[in-house]
């Protein structure tokens, strides 16, 4: 879709992404929005990518703003580096390493008055073999303002990527993202954005009973003080949330998350290799929860899909007559609260038709999902070594 969708665009498009990968299907993306560029001369195509990981392998020449130069004449292409990475810090910390600061991590995806809404990357995987949600809002126009605009602003508060492959802060931020003052640069940012959402149209809500859905996006900026997401979900992240859900919860609840396998770190070198006995020891203390409190009604489950990773976040909640659904970029994790930009929509619908449609996009990820227990959790590729037992506490807030 982002390539026929890019190809066919007639008046703006607007991808918000961590990065763009290197391979044929990106190559050939980058080529649609060329030649589209070059037929409309009024298109407006805006990318934002995260500094640190789109400009990763550009000393082999082999990176998202390598292959995106093509259009930086024509386009507009941002690089969003974070304020938190700076001084000593940014020195010291080798790359890969230091993204654990803070990303770029929204994933929005407009083309004219449809958005894309995922936690996808634009990446050779994510087209093949990696799970993920996709759900499209067409013709809905101030949804993609919105996000038009936010892409827009972040944009302006970034560096941009010039046609000889140069990246230059973008002489519309007056404040350096690392090396002016941290606090003048996160009022910077928050005027742009706040001016974005000043913008939305000032119009009362209908009554509900003429609005069989609605959708409110949410943005989670954590360095900047944005904390929609957070405050819808503060419940479910505190410590008082947790006796609640395993002594008073009478309603039952099924968690996915990857198997072992499933995992994108499966098999890596280094520390990275860690990280799934990582969330191995984070499921095992959930078990032990449920044990604790009798809960069985809260299960776990893990998608395992031969040759395939798993990468699919949101949040589901059903009634017996309307479905919420949480949409987006976020992994509900510290750094997504804290670290990262993120952002997503909060769908609220009593639309049968979209409700049945919320519901099958699910069971499609637990029919490749099996009980996570004690018993799985004995399987040799969900082993936890005994470094990760003692460091898991210690370094939760990267996660």
């Amino acid at each position: 879709m982002v390539q026929t969708r890019s190809r066919s665009a007639t008046q703006r498009i607007v991808l918000s992404t961590l990065y763009l990968g290197t391979g044929a299907p990106e190559q050939a993306l980058v080529e649609s929005i060329d030649s589209n560029l070059k037929e409309r001369e009024n298109l407006q195509v805006v990318v934002l990518l995260d500094h640190l990981r789109g400009t990763r392998g550009s000393a082999i020449g082999s990176s998202s703003t390598t292959l995106l130069k093509t259009i930086a004449n024509r386009a507009s292409v941002y690089l969003y580096h974070t304020p938190k990475l700076r001084g000593l810090l940014r020195h010291i910390l080798p790359e890969r390493t230091n993204e654990i600061i803070g990303l770029q991590h929204m994933k929005i995806y407009v083309f004219d008055d449809t958005v894309l809404l995922t936690g996808a990357n634009l990446s050779t995987s994510y087209f093949i073999n990696r799970q993920d949600r996709y759900v499209v809002f067409e013709s809905c126009k101030e949804l993609a303002d919105f996000f038009h605009g936010v892409v827009a602003a972040v944009g302006k508060c970034s560096f941009q990527l010039c046609d000889q492959g140069s990246i230059e802060l973008n002489p519309a931020c007056s404040v350096h993202p690392f090396e002016g003052c941290f606090a003048d640069y996160r009022a910077l940012l928050r005027s742009c954005i706040d001016k974005v959402i000043a913008a939305l149209p000032d119009k009362e809500l209908l009554p509900h009973s003429l609005s069989d859905t609605i959708v409110y996006p949410l943005l989670q900026m954590g360095p900047f003080e944005y904390n929609e997401e957070y405050n819808l979900l503060k419940g479910l992240l505190s410590l008082q949330y947790e006796q609640l859900m395993f002594t008073e919860g009478k309603y039952s609840m099924d968690i996915i998350t990857a198997a072992p396998k499933a995992n994108g770190f499966f098999g890596a070198t280094g520390t990275s290799g860690y990280i799934p006995s990582i969330y191995s020891r984070v499921s095992e203390s959930v078990l032990q929860l449920k044990k604790r409190y009798n809960r069985s009604n809260v299960n776990l489950y893990e998608y395992y899909r031969d040759g395939w990773t798993f990468h699919a976040k949101g949040l589901w909640v059903e009634t017996a007559t309307e479905t919420a659904s949480l949409i987006g970029s976020s992994n509900f994790g510290y750094r997504s609260v804290h670290r990262d930009l993120e952002a997503q929509v909060l769908l609220v619908t009593s639309n049968e038709h979209l409700r049945d449609q919320l519901k099958e996009e699910r069971n499609r990820l637990f029919d490749f999902a099996s009980i996570l227990d004690e018993v799985a959790l004995r399987r040799a590729d969900h082993h936890i070594p005994m470094v990760v037992r003692m460091i898991t506490r210690l370094i939760r807030n990267l996660f």
